[in-house]
């Protein structure tokens, strides 16, 4: 069986080009404290030529002015945020641990570049007055519309490849 070695190394070969993305967009919206500020949502994700394409982690939202960091992970009703210690359910009729979702796509490799859509159903609430608050989007019942573009980066490991949170601008 001659072939059976050359198409096994040529599988190997072609698997091995893999290309890895990083997808983000930006958006200016009100955050839970009435401020106006930029929230970038961003995922990575690595393509196959033959093989089969890979998501890191979860689709992250870093909103500006807060160290906050609202992850939406895929969960078996699709991609969710769960609510955290420190987030209240002020909207809708969902599920008590749901706090948001991303629409129109059941898993994070699913999603791709344009227009992406998720709700936000929860407000960060501080334990107490020692505790500051760290605002994300403003919850809302109609959703919001990220537009995100696609990146080629050489590899995730790199700080540089990762998009960083909008900085905060001074009064």
């Amino acid at each position: 069986m001659i072939h059976g070695p050359w198409l096994l190394m040529a599988l190997l070969l072609l698997t091995g080009c893999a290309h890895n993305y990083v997808y983000s967009g930006v958006l200016e919206a009100e955050d839970s404290t009435g401020k106006m500020r930029q929230h970038l949502l961003y995922w990575n994700r690595t393509e196959r030529p033959v093989w089969f394409d890979t998501v890191e982690g979860s689709i992250r939202m870093l909103p500006q002015c807060s160290a906050n960091t609202v992850p939406y992970d895929e969960q078996p009703s699709g991609i969710v945020f769960r609510t955290r210690p420190t987030d209240k359910k002020i909207i809708g009729p969902a599920e008590p641990a749901i706090c948001g979702e991303v629409l129109g796509a059941k898993h994070i490799q699913d999603l791709a570049e344009g227009r992406v859509e998720l709700t936000v159903l929860c407000v960060d609430t501080p334990k107490d007055d020692l505790d500051s608050p760290k605002p994300y989007l403003k919850a809302r019942g109609e959703p919001y519309g990220f537009t995100v573009s696609k990146r080629e980066v050489p590899n995730f490991s790199d700080p540089g490849n990762v998009p960083m949170r909008p900085k905060c601008q001074s009064p």
